[in-house]
């Protein structure tokens, strides 16, 4: 079992980081009865992944989906009624996640589609090159259930829209595209980058925006080099994150500065 690393606080915000087994943490968590506001993840794939430009070790439990079933049904136990979700997916293995988030009383709202950013997939002559990755964006709950959107400064209308005069446009968009083309997903600046597989602190920044409240608590099942955390510690929210893997357990305390 994961025991937690250390915490980090400013003024009421903590950051809370568990080594370990994410299926066994959770069940920790729903026994201690923790409820979170969001989930935002990037779990494996069941891909076998393994960088061919950097070479660097395969992920852990990404060369199989046998845990897919007991970690959808632990976030129905953890996240909040109504609130939302995030979860990176590759699309060859993506109903095996939304099927079970459907199963344990999620609505599937979309399929988000995020710009890759830098480097782009190697392509072929059997499958075209990879421009973006795909996101689940779920609530718990039925659909008239879900939490609405914050009103936020992501995107502003076309110039051609805020010039019509049938309308009286906001400066900033309310309605937002499930094509995310003003951000990328994953962090591609090598000198930044601290996993294979990384995300892009804004991007991750833009859904905490949209879906929590400052002070909220947000769990990243999957916390790889802690990049959720970061976005929660730049946006005032909560954080508790579950890595398995050493390496990147201590690199996401450092990110933290626990």
């Amino acid at each position: 079992m994961g025991i937690a690393s250390g915490i980090q606080k400013s003024g009421t915000i903590a950051s809370y980081l568990y080594k370990g087994d994410c299926l066994e943490v959770m069940d920790e968590l729903i026994n201690e009865g923790v409820k979170v506001d969001a989930i935002i993840t990037d779990p494996p794939y069941g891909i076998d992944y393994q960088s061919f430009r950097t070479k660097r070790e395969k992920l852990q439990n990404d060369d199989n989906l046998d845990w897919v079933e007991g970690f959808t049904t632990r976030c129905s136990k953890l996240l909040k009624h109504g609130q939302h979700l995030y979860c990176f997916v590759d699309p060859e293995y993506s109903p095996e996640f939304i099927l079970g988030f459907r199963q344990n009383g999620f609505k599937i709202r979309n399929l988000l589609s995020i710009p890759r950013g830098g480097s782009k997939g190697v392509g072929g002559d059997r499958i075209f090159q990879q421009q973006n990755e795909f996101c689940i964006f779920a609530t718990l709950g039925k659909k008239s259930e879900g939490r609405k959107f914050n009103q936020t400064q992501i995107l502003k209308p076309s110039e051609v829209y805020l010039k019509d005069k049938r309308y009286q446009p906001k400066e900033w968009l309310y309605r937002l595209p499930d094509v995310w083309h003003w951000t990328k997903a994953s962090e591609h600046n090598s000198a930044n980058k601290l996993h294979p597989t990384q995300k892009y602190v804004p991007c991750i920044e833009d859904m905490l925006h949209i879906s929590t409240n400052e002070n909220d608590l947000v769990l990243d099942p999957f916390m790889g080099s802690g990049t959720t955390g970061v976005a929660c510690k730049n946006t005032n929210r909560r954080f508790i994150g579950i890595e398995l893997n050493d390496n990147y357990f201590k690199i996401a305390a450092e990110r933290l500065n626990l």
